[in-house]
């Protein structure tokens, strides 16, 4: 591709080319057409899909109960600190990324850092099986387990780099729209998985030196799960990019124009958007309902669980939908319009109007833990002039507004990423898109943490209506450039002109 900028007049364009790059011209164009003509393999796509599903799991598992878990660990920690402790799977998450999307930039492997990041993933969610084990720093040797877990599941990079790649045109928000759909049901079904445990309860029984209990049976299962994916990727994954196009030399740059990288960019802010948003809601939805609905540990993980488990199933009809009906044919910014007016419906209506019902309960006189009772601890004294949301209207949020809104901002924002990045190696871009995700994951607990601690949830509601009004405005305002990249001109012309550039083939 040669890049030139426009002459000041048209008629000082000169189209006259030398013979050989006409016919230099003409073979790119054959392997656009050839492009064209490929298909996905849907085998290979179709595993990374589950494998995502399996990431956001290990991500989310634990969103719910880790609170009352870090309370009987260690007594004295805070909610402070399980902001940190959640924070330190998205810092592994964060440093992994770019790094595995490295990785696969530049061996175009997928199933040696795929392995590699469930070996990592499965030693951390062992370590935080067995933290009752440590005499002491209990809460520390927590956080190291979630860092450890974090730095495996930093291999999502490379699935979703495959994805995007693999897939061709027709089929890219499909195979886009499952793979989103993969992660964020499995970071939706997590805490479901965790809530099926509570029977058996905070004491569970013990083998050897190792306790089962809610909490430690999840890790167990999840470290089951990894290598499980391990055995798959190596034994069932086949290696085929349809999606890539590339000269002789392997050098796409000479057949597909450069991408536009501000949209770029904006779709990374959504997917940032999106992943802070699912974070908090799910971080603080226990010690949220403790306190409004004076549900104790063990009742607030539990039908906060079935509340996730029912958006979930929500939100996968949303991605079918996506996928498979006519509602995937709408355009993908509108779709992104739609699910962040949901995400912000569900803000609007969680904030703590003065109209409804209040002021909150304390725990009885003596009780400093929700372990045994719900309801304000003694220090939370936002609790006098707070009131609580609607139960019902808690539920309908929770369940719809919440479940639809991620499948309408998460699919057709990483499709159109994708897009516009074009057929060409995307291993470090989707590292990048991943990084935002992870970076995000790790800012927003510990700052709705810090707000819920000290404030209450007010202003939790208030800082992510904001990052969504925002998000909101950034499509509007760059509504024109959020398009695929442009392979081939248009019909019958031999260029495309757009913004003071001219592109030849």
């Amino acid at each position: 591709m040669t890049i030139a900028t426009s002459p000041k007049s048209e008629k000082d364009l000169d189209f006259s080319f030398p013979e050989e790059d006409i016919n230099r011209n003409e073979k790119k164009i054959d392997k656009i057409d050839e492009f064209n003509e490929r298909e996905t393999p849907w085998n290979s796509v179709w595993i990374c899909i589950i494998m995502q599903f399996v990431v956001g799991c290990q991500v989310s598992i634990y969103f719910m109960s880790m609170w009352p878990y870090l309370q009987g660990l260690d007594p004295t920690a805070n909610l402070d600190f399980l902001g940190w402790i959640v924070a330190a799977c998205c810092i592994g998450q964060s440093i992994a990324n770019p790094i595995f999307g490295f990785w696969n930039q530049r061996t175009l492997s997928v199933t040696q850092p795929i392995i590699c990041g469930f070996i990592l993933a499965g030693i951390g969610q062992f370590l935080f099986g067995i933290i009752s084990v440590f005499p002491s720093n209990r809460r520390w040797w927590m956080m190291g387990a979630r860092f450890l877990t974090g730095l495996g599941v930093g291999n999502i990079a490379v699935m979703r780099s495959y994805i995007a790649t693999a897939s061709v045109a027709k089929d890219r928000l499909r195979a886009v729209s499952f793979g989103t759909a993969g992660y964020v049901t499995g970071v939706m079904c997590g805490p479901a998985i965790q809530a099926v445990f509570t029977p058996i309860g905070e004491n569970g029984f013990k083998l050897w030196i190792f306790e089962f209990n809610m909490y430690t049976i999840p890790a167990f299962l999840m470290v089951i799960l990894s290598f499980v994916a391990c055995a798959v990727t190596l034994t069932s994954f086949t290696v085929n990019y349809a999606g890539i196009m590339e000269d002789e030399d392997s050098n796409s740059s000479k057949i597909v124009p450069k991408y536009d990288l501000l949209p770029a960019i904006v779709c990374i802010y959504l997917f940032v958007s999106c992943c802070m948003i699912g974070t908090n809601i799910e971080v603080i939805s226990t010690p949220v309902s403790t306190v409004m609905y004076d549900w104790k540990d063990s009742k607030s993980i539990l039908l906060n669980g079935i509340f996730e488990s029912l958006g979930c199933v929500v939100s996968l009809v949303g991605n079918v939908a996506i996928g498979y009906t006519r509602v995937g044919k709408i355009d993908k910014r509108l779709q992104i319009l739609f699910g962040l007016s949901l995400f912000l419906l569900y803000h609007i209506f969680n904030y703590p109007w003065p109209f409804y019902s209040g002021p909150l309960h304390f725990l009885p006189p003596g009780e400093n833990t929700t372990i045994d009772h719900g309801g304000c601890l003694p220090s939370y004294t936002w609790c006098n002039d707070t009131v609580r949301v609607p139960l019902p209207l808690y539920i309908f949020c929770f369940i719809f507004l919440y479940g639809f809104a991620f499948p309408f901002v998460g699919s057709p924002a990483g499709a159109l990423f994708s897009e516009i990045l074009g057929p060409i190696r995307q291993g470090w871009m989707q590292g990048m898109y991943s990084l935002g995700g992870s970076f995000a994951q790790f800012a927003a607990p510990i700052l709705a943490t810090y707000l819920f601690q000290n404030s209450g949830y007010k202003y939790v509601m208030v800082t992510q209506i904001c990052t969504l009004s925002s998000a909101s405005l950034l499509v509007l305002v760059f509504y024109r450039r959020l398009v695929p990249l442009q392979l081939k001109p248009d019909p019958g012309k031999s260029a495309k002109y757009n913004d003071g550039v001219f592109y030849t083939l």
